[in-house]
């Protein structure tokens, strides 16, 4: 998603703004404020979290306990879908990061810090996965993300990352960051 599409993309044009700014400045989200990285996410993965609340408040305790292990799947894909921001950010950043996130990285439960940033270097074909990195390890063994881009590609006619220096240029004449700030490039 953060290959193709532009600012002015229906429907799409901001979250694939935010997604092709973080290749462009990958420290950028981890400036904004906490609405602006949880927001948009909470709203749409957070929604299912109604279901397993519903149930809880309607449901009779037979009933929760036929449906527990699927009520107890979507909270916890509901929950972390949601988190995934926050645990991208904390893969980016050097200082600030809680203590006990720290661990949760160094155990691979939340995404590693030198797991993630393997994917911020070219050709920027690997280690798509933000949650906690696992899924990774398959995915680039059979060369997953690279297939995927050939399969758009040839549907489409879209070739993948063809417009990222006309693409970043509109959107620094387009972007007002966070409280009103442009920022520069940052080398990562």
């Amino acid at each position: 998603m953060d290959t193709w599409g532009t600012i002015d993309t229906p429907i799409l044009g901001k979250a694939l703004m935010i997604l092709r700014e973080h290749h462009i400045d990958p420290l950028a989200f981890t400036r904004t404020r906490f609405l602006l990285a949880w927001g948009d996410v909470c709203i749409v993965f957070g929604s299912p979290l109604g279901i397993p609340v519903y149930a809880l408040l309607t449901f009779t305790p037979e009933e929760i306990q036929k449906w527990y292990l699927f009520l107890l799947f979507v909270a916890v894909i509901a929950v972390l879908t949601t988190s995934t921001n926050q645990i991208h950010k904390w893969s980016h950043l050097r200082a600030g990061v809680p203590r006990w996130a720290k661990l949760l990285q160094k155990c691979h439960l939340i995404l590693p810090s030198d797991h993630h940033h393997i994917h911020h270097y070219p050709p920027h074909l690997v280690k798509y996965c933000i949650t906690n990195g696992l899924a990774n390890y398959p995915l680039d063994y059979i060369d997953f993300w690279n297939k995927m881009e050939w399969v758009i590609e040839k549907l489409t006619g879209a070739k993948p990352r063809q417009d990222d220096m006309r693409w970043s240029k509109k959107f620094y004449q387009f972007s007002q960051l966070s409280e009103g700030k442009s920022y520069h490039l940052v080398k990562y």
